[in-house]
């Protein structure tokens, strides 16, 4: 899809000999909390050596079966074991998802741990699918070097569904960071024209169609919205059409994102404290962009046409004033009551032109 770098995740059947940094579970019953995945002979190890079941340590410590809520425990001959909460015991995907993402995090944080086994029973094809979600997503760090570089996930699945559910989830997990990425890039680096360079990259990467209107074609095609959100910036707007159209599809999905790569709020100028995040105003552009990426990636049977309505909302001289009327893409006329609504004036465009290729669905 991108130049993202994921860690390798891999399938096995039981924890080995060097896990690195064990992830495992307590799940919440109608009595104690159990715990969920820690090999029997290492249990016995540490009852052993410790006099006391590990269960039990690592409730005393902080432990609890509370989804997410982590702890840490030295386990026998220095293993390092995170106990990670997953909720009630019939766990679902987004629980299994939230609790490996927690603990593959603290996994980060540690010194000296560039790997990491899960071990929770994961066995259902929809589990194994969100606990490789959590894991390389709970891996993601902007712009640092991956501190955790493999990751083993133990299931006793050895059916393909395992593996195509692992691969589903890489899919997913590399457009969710592709879009992270390029949200947390500040708005001096990710601006209308290069966020149109960077999805033409995951476009060739991916063998989708694209196409780009700069602002001479916008002004040409009278998309009046994203030229008038844009018209107080120096960085000029851009209309971003991404397009995946494999044979027998029968169904047209058209997905449309706000890509407004800073957002000053114009010249109804947001407080000082209020813009500090406004570089990721675009992330509505980068969802939708790289959704069908991922898609083409899958190689699903639909067609989707994503578009990205791409401006910098800045106040000068050439802002866009309310009290303005602009003249949209299809025609209408809209007043502008505050300049910091941009997203709505910018996304009427990108709309009224996804629609004229009748999609049978729009989600915005």
């Amino acid at each position: 899809m991108s130049n993202v770098a994921l860690p390798s995740i891999t399938l096995a059947t039981a924890v080995g000999k060097d896990p690195g940094v064990l992830v495992i579970g307590l799940a919440e019953t109608s009595s104690d909390p159990v715990l969920i995945g820690l090999p029997d002979e290492l249990a016995k190890a540490y009852a052993k050596a410790m006099g006391h079941e590990f269960a039990e340590v690592a409730i005393s410590l902080g432990g609890s079966a509370k989804n997410g809520k982590t702890v840490l425990v030295a386990g026998p001959a220095g293993l390092r074991i995170v106990v990670v909460g997953l909720g009630p015991i019939d766990v679902t995907a987004e629980q299994v998802r939230r609790a490996v993402g927690a603990g593959v995090r603290v996994v980060a944080g540690l010194d000296g741990s560039n790997a990491v086994t899960i071990s929770l029973e994961t066995n259902e094809p929809g589990v194994i699918k969100g606990a490789v979600e959590g894991a390389l997503l709970g891996a993601y760090s902007y712009r640092e070097p991956a501190a955790i570089s493999a990751i083993t996930l133990v299931s006793a699945n050895r059916k393909p569904e395992a593996k195509q559910a692992l691969d589903l989830a890489v899919t997913t997990a590399k457009a969710v960071v592709t879009a992270r990425e390029w949200v947390n890039l500040p708005a001096n680096q990710l601006y209308p024209e290069t966020f149109a360079e960077a999805v033409r990259a995951v476009a060739k990467a991916g063998k989708l169609d694209i196409e780009v209107w700069d602002e001479k074609a916008l002004e040409k095609d009278g998309m009046g919205g994203i030229l008038a959100v844009g018209g107080g910036s120096a960085r000029k707007p851009r209309l971003v059409k991404l397009s995946y159209a494999p044979r027998g599809a029968k169904f047209h999905l058209a997905l449309i994102g706000k890509g407004i790569t800073f957002d000053t709020g114009g010249l109804n100028l947001k407080p000082a404290d209020s813009m500090y995040t406004m570089k990721c105003d675009m992330a509505g552009a980068a969802s939708v962009l790289t959704a069908a990426a991922a898609i083409a990636e899958l190689g699903l049977k639909i067609k989707v046409t994503a578009w990205g309505a791409l401006a910098e909302n800045m106040p000068s001289g050439s802002s866009y004033r309310p009290s303005d009327v602009i003249t949209m893409y299809n025609g209408l006329t809209v007043e502008n009551g505050n300049s910091d609504a941009e997203g709505r004036i910018v996304m009427a465009d990108a709309l009224a032109k996804a629609s004229e290729d009748k999609p049978d669905l729009v989600i915005d």
